[in-house]
């Protein structure tokens, strides 16, 4: 039976990043009829053209973050989507979004859903304040979206009855294949004959760029032929073009910025011999919830290393799809770089695992049937307070 779904989400395509990506997904692939809430972008308006379900565009958001002075705004904008399309669920894309389903819930009787991707359920634990408030949102909703096995134990520890929770992982566009290597970004970054060691993903602390970069210099002692490739940008980029030159790898490092499209993308992911993200835990609850670059790798035929963090376990099994290895070590890194690169036996069986899991477990489609699934099943439970109607003593003699 098909529903009716509202999701509020700050971070939606345009944008570009694993979220944006996971909830334009579900939205392409539910069976069930979708219709988004999402924060303006620029080109927003020629982007949700055609699309095969509703997109709502608001002026309640800041770019991606919410923006605090205008939560009224905000709170408008869902009543009156909701009093418009009387959905049977809302799907709440940010847990403190999730607030305004709470009050909806109580004084109208709402169904409501959170989102939730790891780092959200770390990050407001040292906030007594704002923890309760959490805490109330998530176990006063009917349920709770999880991206991977590491989030959904993060969200059971506020309480949450584990029946309520489901878990939806990203998924890898079929896109992500194995091809040739393409020629002019070869000659455009200068990576001819070289030993191409590739990470993709916005330049914040947590993925672990700079641990790498470190590292590169007892790698280049091994594998002197060898590139370390950095596609993305974000707020860490001038701290690690300085540490590349302060180690004294900067010929050895390629900052390429932002890769437009998911061709182009896998473009460069064809381009390497090996990928890492060797992602960390931060003290501030800073965390990988699962990591899909490593599966968009694995569909492309790259071997992957991951660090020990959060849910990239769960994207990475160890010794089997890939490499896991302590972030903090950069003994650790070296030796799981230098080992793809001379291990051929190993190296070639990482990829089949890693590429069959990819192309299987981790598709749009199936992943998208589970989210239908769950939200079926939640919504054939009664709402709360809600008595199932006594069906005509008549009926109940036969």
């Amino acid at each position: 039976m098909s529903r009716k779904i509202v999701l509020v989400t700050g971070v939606f395509p345009p944008g570009i990043g694993g979220m944006q990506n996971y909830y334009y997904n579900l939205s392409k692939y539910s069976k069930h009829h979708m219709t988004v809430l999402a924060s303006e972008y620029p080109e927003c308006v020629s982007f949700d053209k055609g699309q095969p379900f509703r997109i709502v565009r608001g002026s309640f958001m800041r770019g991606e973050s919410v923006d605090f002075t205008s939560w009224g705004r905000l709170f408008r904008h869902v009543r009156r989507l909701l009093r418009s399309e009387e959905p049977d669920v809302t799907v709440y894309g940010y847990v403190l979004i999730g607030f305004i389903g709470l009050l909806l819930k109580i004084f109208s009787g709402r169904r409501y859903v959170i989102s939730t991707h790891g780092m959200d359920m770390l990050m407001f634990r040292k906030y007594i304040g704002l923890n309760q408030i959490v805490k109330l949102i998530l176990r006063k909703a009917d349920g709770v979206l999880t991206n991977s096995e590491y989030t959904r134990k993060r969200v059971e520890d506020y309480g949450v009855d584990p029946s309520r929770i489901g878990l939806v992982n990203p998924g890898v566009e079929a896109i992500f294949d194995r091809q040739e290597k393409n020629a002019e970004l070869l000659k455009q970054h200068d990576l001819e004959g070289k030993h191409v060691i590739l990470t993709v993903g916005r330049l914040v602390r947590r993925k672990g760029h700079d641990r790498v970069i470190e590292s590169m210099p007892a790698i280049l002692q091994q594998i002197p032929n060898a590139i370390y490739v950095i596609v993305g940008d974000g707020p860490e980029r001038g701290r690690l073009e300085q540490l590349a030159k302060t180690t004294g790898v900067s010929e050895a490092v390629r900052f390429v910025g932002n890769v437009s499209g998911s061709e182009r993308l896998n473009d460069y992911y064809n381009l390497a011999d090996q990928f890492i993200m060797a992602c960390r835990e931060l003290e501030e609850g800073d965390v990988e919830g699962f990591g899909i670059v490593y599966l968009e790798a694995a569909s492309a035929g790259v071997p992957v290393i991951a660090g020990k963090s959060g849910g990239a376990s769960e994207a990475v099994l160890d010794g089997t799809t890939g490499l896991i290895v302590t972030p903090e070590s950069h003994a650790e890194i070296t030796a799981a770089v230098v080992r793809l690169a001379s291990d051929t036996v190993l190296r070639e069986s990482l990829v089949l695992e890693g590429y069959k899991r990819a192309k299987t477990q981790f598709q749009h489609e199936n992943l998208a049937e589970t989210f239908d699934l769950y939200i079926g099943r939640l919504c054939a439970r009664p709402l709360p307070g809600k008595k199932r109607a006594k069906k005509p003593a008549i009926q109940r003699m036969r």
